[in-house]
């Protein structure tokens, strides 16, 4: 749905890409709008509509270069026009929607977990999500997306194992590779 998008962070992220920032034109350079600003301006144009912006693997981005001043824009209590920060780039007002929702993941056996800033953290709810390939709402998935009884069997037998392996192997894996 148009009223979905999703971003991954890694180490070349920046403001730039994400707020606003400086971009080569054929006739030099124009400052353009960055992937959250521009996804906050049509949430605000569709207010009766929630919108949701995912950010896949955000602990790999440097988040304080990456949101700038616009960090605590995020926070539930500091959304609409009347909580509008000036950006530093172009001296605009900006502004998060209420109807925005924002969902960051991340990979706690990725390392870079224990740099994820605690003023980043502070304005989110955390969510363990296990696998479930035990589940029936896997193996219907499976059936869904046509594979075959005898390999669904497999994976559903297998990779439960394989799982509770990794997770006995506290001194080098655990849990969290699971």
């Amino acid at each position: 749905s148009a009223r979905v998008t999703m971003v991954q962070f890694h180490q070349s992220v920046g403001y730039e890409d994400f707020i606003v920032g400086w971009r080569a034109t054929e006739s030099g350079f124009a400052l353009h709008d960055g992937r959250f600003k521009s996804f906050c301006a049509q949430a605000a144009s569709a207010p009766d509509k929630p919108h949701v912006f995912v950010i896949d693997e955000i602990n790999r981005g440097n988040l304080s270069r990456i949101f700038g001043e616009t960090l605590l824009l995020i926070e539930a209590d500091k959304r609409g026009p009347g909580n509008a920060v000036t950006l530093a780039a172009n001296g605009e007002r900006f502004f998060v929607a209420q109807n925005l929702f924002v969902i960051g993941m991340m990979n706690t056996a990725d390392r870079s977990l224990a740099v994820v800033d605690y003023a980043l953290r502070r304005r989110f709810a955390f969510f363990e999500m296990r696998p479930r390939f035990e589940s029936t709402r896997f193996t219907d998935a499976l059936a869904a997306n046509d594979v075959p009884d005898r390999l669904a069997r497999k994976i559903c037998g297998r990779l439960p194992a394989l799982n509770r392996a990794i997770t006995a192997d506290t001194a080098t894996l655990g849990a969290g590779f699971a």
